[in-house]
């Protein structure tokens, strides 16, 4: 009996053994205590850590974005955040699981490491791979298509299938056994029935003659009486036809043979789980519109809507992914059925409310105010943050007025109570920017710029709020014309505003183009009080410093004041943030531990001085001079405040002094107007304010002619765009009345004149190439005598001449000899000082060692630098770190940064090298390759810029270093040049500004 124990378990143990093989010999059949123990560890010891370590991932990153909730929400929070930071721990997911898949791929869970590994290249925007990983999912394992593995499993199950097929055979052959029984009963039951009849009716006719031999009465009576019976249908007749009809009915088709396969629903796996692969495919849609795919999305939507087998866990997480390729379309009306959808069928409250949120959004764009008042109330519903519960009562209330279920006024009333919660003292700038909305569709402008700066001066940090702010009140004073408010608060929106806003760019074009604009109308403002003092008497002076006095006064007790309200808060005595009391210990009351406190009197400073730099003597107008005699104010005999002449002579220091001064502002005010007038037209297209400038130019200065051609022509321009033709041809006469012959006047009265001198500059420059080309061949003398036409054909002032005078001195220098050479060279170089030929003259006649251009010998170590870089953003880029000092342990600096790279960027496999330019071995770089493109490269270089453990440096332990990006050209010209002097200056101008 022992025995048999021992033997049973040394078989036992052997087939565990065997099972637990992962490599199987050719044509060797996967048993089930195999393929179970593959299962089994692919799962919990590579898909489930794996899993864990994706999802804490992208928690993470959800974590860290900030919701801008004055904008449309991201349906994927995780993606709208920079995944750098996390691509390591998306590399480590990717490596869990395509280990799982080398090592156990005989198991059942190779799709689910495969979806995995394409859900971690997606997060971390590699869309590209994941595209790739998930399209080769869809090749591979989708049940519906005879793919390799679909035939192999047919065929594994063959005997299975011809079971089934002979069990499906005898059903069928029983079922037409039933039925022919069926018929022949039925039958039966007829034949029975007519000879029943016939017995009836024969019997009766008997009856009858028996009846005719009694009389003729009683033949009568007998007569009548059988004639119910013969007239009454036989009871049998009625359901001899029941039976009929289910002999008519057929059997349904029997299911495919892969549907018998597989079952009920080709994902079932078995122990209630189900396949990846629709999961895979989910993703697959969300990166197909990553990759702006959106036709083979919706193809890939279509599909797995049209399958019926669909699981239904995953039917909200599709509707979620439809709605996000109708909205990275900007199609938003077709967005919100899957997205009401996903609302219904989500069970996580967290999610139910974002997506209930971002649907409320989308029913406000569309105008459908009562839905979205609705929505919303669906939010706070789910239980959400409460971020999110603020923002979903602001907009429940801003739904509410718009579609009439509450006023203006009870809008306001509702909002500022919001405001006085105390519980929402850091949304205040949101309440107050929902108010402004109000007002402005309203048409209560004033009132809404109000409540824009309020909701400025109550922001707490919410830089995403408070590029709202900007940028809503930058776009009224712009619709208002106020063109100097406007460029400030464009200047201010684009650097809060992040750069991947869409509405970025229009900002900051804005604010470009607003800058001399701006400047402009400051500098007339400015001239013209110059000169309204300039022109007042001395007692309307007086009269005016004594206000501006005033004013100052004003601002110095505000001042004062603001220092009396930061001494009584001190008083106050609130624990500080972070402090906590001890039992019995009364809280402290000095000032700065209270943070609320400094904060409020930093922003009431702020109010009054603007932001400081800190130094001494900062309110002073002249600190270079603290100790110098101040005179005061004096009040005389009668009460009355008095400006002494210093004073008044400090206040008006910058009036001109004479009429020469004057003239000077004059001719400031003169060409700044016809500037504005140009740039009004150029730059916004503001045909109205720029024929308003010119006009206001020409009035004022009637009798300055600089840009008297140019302002008429501007002008005409005008007016033609605003179809006043009257003012129009005002302008056109006087124009060609006076200049007749300016180039303005022709391109007026000549309409072919632009288009004829763009033909003459496309001769010109075909002249050009074709005498090059006879250089070039040889022909010296034909190219010489071109050249010497070229002034007599197209004008000695062609924009051309430099380069005809340049080749005509090559051609006598082949002709002539190297005396006539310099001479020409010599010619090119006086006549033409600034251009591009005379510098490549110069070079010439160097190397010919023409008199006076001479080579000097070049003083030791001075290197010849080859500053001649490119800029190619797209072609590949190296990174290189270059390291000054005596202390550096090149081998660690390597090492630190191998095993950084190792760690956030294994896939990209960058390599590093090192080398030293030039002798000086205390100046290493180190070089890392390579980098795809300019982004790419300065992606990485934002990454390491700021980090110690980039180069493995400590607190105590740090390196002279600068960090570049660089094209392969250019770093083969660095390695000439042996130095980054050159390139220093490239790189800051090309790639950090």
């Amino acid at each position: 009996m022992k025995k048999f124990w021992i033997i049973l378990l040394t078989l036992m143990a052997g087939a565990f053994v065997t099972g637990c093989v992962t490599q199987k010999k050719k044509g060797q059949e996967t048993g089930w205590l195999k393929r179970g123990y593959h299962s089994l560890t692919s799962k919990y010891n590579y898909w489930f850590n794996a899993d864990e370590l994706f999802r804490l991932t992208t928690t993470r990153l959800e974590e860290q974005h900030q919701d801008n909730y004055s904008q449309l929400l991201d349906l994927y929070p995780y993606m709208a955040t920079d995944p750098q930071p996390a691509k390591g721990d998306l590399d480590n997911v990717v490596k869990k699981a395509s280990s799982g898949i080398a090592l156990h791929r005989v198991g059942d869970w190779s799709d689910d490491n495969y979806t995995l590994i394409g859900q971690a290249q997606y997060v971390k925007q590699d869309f590209e791979t994941a595209e790739s990983t998930f399209r080769w999912i869809k090749d591979e394992y989708d049940p519906n298509r005879k793919t390799k593995k679909n035939k192999a499993a047919l065929a594994k199950n063959k005997k299975k299938i011809a079971k089934e097929k002979k069990k499906i055979v005898e059903e069928k052959k029983k079922k037409k056994e039933d039925t022919a029984k069926k018929k022949k009963k039925v039958l039966e039951e007829k034949r029975k029935a007519a000879a029943k009849k016939k017995k009836v009716a024969a019997k009766n006719k008997k009856k009858a003659k028996k009846s005719k031999a009694k009389g003729k009465s009683k033949g009568k009576t007998a007569a009548k009486t059988p004639k119910p019976v013969t007239t009454t249908p036989p009871p049998t007749t009625a359901p001899a036809k029941a039976p009929e009809t289910p002999a008519v009915a057929e059997t349904p088709a029997p299911a495919p043979e892969e549907a018998v396969l597989l079952g009920n629903s080709p994902y079932k796996k078995g122990l209630r789980r189900q396949s990846a692969y629709p999961l895979a495919m989910v993703w697959f849609v969300r990166t197909l519109t990553a990759r702006e795919k959106y036709e083979e999305a919706e193809f890939v939507l279509r599909d797995l809507y049209e399958d019926r087998f669909f699981p239904t866990n995953l039917q909200d997480d599709l509707a979620v992914a439809e709605a996000d390729l109708w909205i990275k379309q900007k199609k938003y009306d077709q967005a919100l059925k899957p997205l009401a959808k996903a609302v219904e069928l989500t069970t996580k409250k967290k999610d139910r409310a974002r997506y209930a949120f971002i649907l409320a959004q989308l029913y406000d764009r569309a105008g459908q105010y009562e839905k979205a008042f609705a929505t919303y109330e669906t939010v706070l519903s789910s239980a959400p943050a409460y971020e999110m519960e603020f923002n979903a009562r602001l907009h429940q209330v801003q739904a509410g007025w718009s579609n009439g279920q509450m006023s203006s006024a009870e809008a306001n009333r509702s909002l500022e109570k919001m405001a006085k919660d105390e519980k929402n003292l850091d949304y205040q700038d949101q309440i107050y920017y929902t108010l402004a909305e109000i007002a402005l569709k309203d048409g209560l402008k004033k009132d809404a710029i109000a409540y824009l700066r309020k909701s400025l001066d109550t922001s707490k940090g919410n830089a995403a709020q408070r590029a709202e702010s900007y940028l809503k009140l930058a776009d009224l004073y712009f619709e208002a014309e106020d063109f100097v408010h406007a460029k400030n608060y464009y200047d201010s929106t684009v650097t809060v505003l992040v750069t991947t806003d869409p509405r970025y760019k229009r900002a900051m074009d804005y604010a470009a183009n607003l800058t001399d604009i701006a400047r402009l109308l400051t500098t007339v403002a400015a001239n013209d009080s110059i000169m309204r003092v300039y022109r007042m008497s001395d007692a309307e002076r007086k009269d005016l410093a004594k206000e501006i006095r005033k004013q100052q006064q004003k601002e110095a007790e505000a001042q004062a004041a603001a220092a009396r309200i930061a001494a009584a808060a001190a008083k106050v005595t609130t624990p500080a943030k972070g402090i906590t009391p001890v039992a019995g210990q009364k809280a402290s009351s000095f000032y700065f531990y209270n943070e609320s406190y400094v904060k409020k009197g930093k922003k009431d400073f702020t109010k009054v001085w603007g932001d400081r730099r800190l130094e001494d003597n900062w309110r002073r107008s002249n600190r270079a001079q603290p100790n110098s005699n101040e005179e005061v104010a004096t009040t005389d005999s009668s009460g009355n405040n008095t400006v002494s002449d210093t004073e008044l002579g400090s206040i008006f220091q910058s009036l001109p002094k004479n009429d020469a001064e004057l003239a000077v502002i004059n001719a400031s005010n003169y060409e700044a107007l016809y500037t504005l007038g140009t740039l009004f037209r150029d730059k916004l297209q503001n045909y109205k304010r720029s024929a308003a400038s010119l006009e206001e130019e020409q009035a004022r200065y009637p009798t300055m002619e600089k840009f008297e051609k140019e302002t008429w022509y501007y002008a005409f321009l005008d007016y033609t765009d605003l179809n006043n033709p009257p003012k129009a041809k005002y302008y056109y006469d006087k124009l060609t009345g006076k200049y007749p012959s300016s180039l303005y006047a022709r391109a007026l009265s000549d309409p072919n004149f632009l288009a004829s001198g763009k033909n003459r500059e496309k001769e010109l420059s075909t002249y050009y190439d074709s005498t090059f080309t006879y250089f070039q061949i040889g022909q010296y003398q034909l190219a010489y005598d071109r050249c010497t036409s070229a002034p007599q054909k197209y004008g000695s002032q062609n924009p051309l001449m430099a380069k005809f005078s340049l080749l005509s001195a090559l051609c006598i220098g082949n002709l002539r000899g190297n005396e006539a050479y310099c001479q020409a060279l010599s010619e090119v170089i006086a006549r033409y000082p600034e251009s591009a030929e005379s510098t490549r003259a110069k070079e010439i006649a160097r190397l010919l060692g023409c008199k006076g251009f001479e080579v000097l010998e070049p003083a030791k170590n001075k290197v010849e630098i080859d500053d001649s870089f490119t800029r190619e953003d797209d072609k590949l880029h190296y990174f290189i770190v270059a390291l000054t000092g005596n202390d550096i342990r090149l081998d660690d600096v390597k090492g630190a940064v191998s095993d950084y790279n190792r760690e956030f960027h294994k896939t990209e496999q960058l390599r590093i090298s090192n080398i030293f330019l030039g002798t000086n071995t205390d100046a290493p770089i180190i070089v890392i390759r390579k980098f795809d493109n300019k982004e790419q490269v300065m992606r990485f270089y934002q990454e390491v810029k700021g980090r110690k453990g980039f180069l493995g440096e400590t607190d105590k332990k740090t390196y002279n270093k600068e960090y570049f990006a660089i094209t392969q050209e250019n770093y083969r010209r660095v390695l000439k040049n042996k130095t980054l002097d050159g390139y220093r200056t490239f790189f800051e101008t090309n790639y950090l500004k």
